[in-house]
């Protein structure tokens, strides 16, 4: 991606002219038979207006380019100068590639096929300046034979490509006095493009060399807020991370949804019913090590971890998605978070029979639902601890392989345990960092 000074000036313009939005104009310049057509030039458009940062033109019949590089330039100034568009986008899609590869899985050979789409976008102001380039990918892939629809991927790849822009090429940037409340007011609203749940990076701006200690103390205001409420020419914002000193002058730039990595301990009561050479029915505290991410929006997120941990002769391989909302108690150190959703658990456990090559596996699914108190004691690096409610399916039918080769169901006498069930209560903690 490469940006130009013109970009910063397009950040100001979309983010302090409400009564005259830029206008934006799409256009194909691909030479080939794979071009972008009406659809997609209309599909990219949409993304622009529903932004509400741009007034867009369609062109009509004047979208389509056959010409050289060499010329595009006078074209585009020539379009520009008579439709008044202050941005053009040059859409052009690259030929799809296919890519075929074999993987060795389950002693068979597997022919995969991946197909890509990959779109590049260059934006031209009006007087033909390029003020960035973006190219976005998108990829599929199955296994052989596989022909997915090419167009369709090229329509989903040109409209996340105009997303990304919007953010990327054309963040809203706002300046406003800081206060050191939770939740404050800032001077844009939905006639500058603002929406409900954006998130912004805040860092303090100086208009001259401090004067005294205080005005020292101002250059220290940085973080992240969230828009909570949205009117025509205002919002309300509340900081979820960082520290603003009240009456510093701080700059706030749109940015991407921040997110947060968990890695900490995860215990669950696990209840087992024995094989042989155990004693009888018993619950049994399981230890786990969990890894996740989510989205770290204060308002709706979503995400997934991996859990790998066990009981004696025993260990589990869990993959779980959640979603949920956080709840803030008190911005931006303290959250609640409360989250539900599924996890499937690969178990494994040891073998009491020299006659079987491989350990007994076995598949439980189950619903999780977690209530985490979070702390951030700095800028990006916290602590969380939680409960969580499990209830799973009882791994019941365990497999194994022989020496042989032979895969069947294990028999009670060459397993530690017959059943195991995962569940009802556990707790966790850990460390988080904040990702923005």
């Amino acid at each position: 991606m490469r940006f130009s000074r013109f970009a910063i000036f397009m950040f100001i313009i979309t983010g302090t002219l409400s009564a005259a939005l830029p206008r934006l104009a799409v256009v194909s310049i691909d030479f080939d038979d794979f071009a972008p057509d009406s659809v997609i030039l209309g599909k990219v458009l949409e993304v622009f207006t529903e932004s509400g940062r741009f007034e867009t033109v369609d062109l009509g019949d004047d979208s389509y380019f056959d010409t050289s590089p060499d010329s595009l330039l006078n074209l585009l100034q020539t379009l520009a100068s008579n439709r008044g568009i202050d941005v053009i986008l040059a859409l052009e899609i690259l030929y799809p590639e296919e890519i075929d590869r074999t993987v060795f899985r389950n002693d068979s050979l597997i022919a995969y096929r991946t197909v890509s789409v990959d779109v590049l976008g260059r934006f031209y102001s009006g007087a033909g300046t390029l003020i960035g380039t973006i190219r976005n990918t998108v990829r599929r892939e199955a296994v052989v034979p596989y022909s997915p629809d090419q167009y369709r991927l090229a329509v989903l790849s040109a409209e996340e490509l105009a997303s990304r822009a919007i953010l990327e090429l054309f963040p809203i940037e706002v300046a406003f006095i800081a206060s050191d409340s939770e939740v404050f007011t800032i001077p844009f609203g939905r006639d500058q493009g603002i929406s409900k749940g954006t998130i912004m990076a805040v860092i303090a701006s100086s208009t001259g060399i401090p004067d005294n200690i205080s005005e020292y103390e101002q250059l220290r205001s940085r973080g992240l807020l969230q828009i909570m409420e949205v009117r025509s020419s205002q919002s309300t914002a509340r900081l979820i991370s960082g520290h603003l000193i009240d009456g510093g002058s701080v700059i706030a730039i749109e940015q991407s949804v921040p997110a947060i990595l968990y890695l900490g301990y995860s215990g669950l009561m696990t209840s087992s019913e024995p094989g042989a050479g155990l004693e009888d029915d018993n619950s049994e505290w399981s230890n786990n090590l969990r890894l996740g991410i989510e989205t770290a929006k204060w308002g709706l997120s979503f995400g997934g971890g991996v859990t790998a941990g066990g009981l004696e002769h025993s260990s589990m391989i869990g993959i779980d998605l959640q979603v949920g909302t956080r709840i803030p108690l008190s911005s931006p150190s303290f959250g609640l978070r409360i989250s539900a959703g599924g996890e499937m658990a690969f178990l494994m456990q040891d073998v009491r029979s020299d006659l079987l090559s491989s350990s007994a596996t076995a598949v439980s699914v189950a619903a999780v639902a977690d209530a985490t108190m979070e702390y951030l004691f700095s800028g990006h690096l916290g602590f969380q601890f939680g409960v969580s409610g499990v209830l799973a399916t009882v791994a019941d039918s365990w497999t194994v392989r022989e020496y042989t080769g032979n895969i069947r169901n294990a028999e009670p006498e060459e397993l530690y345990y017959t059943e195991l069930n995962q569940g009802p209560v556990g707790i966790h903690a850990g460390l988080t960092y904040f990702m923005f």
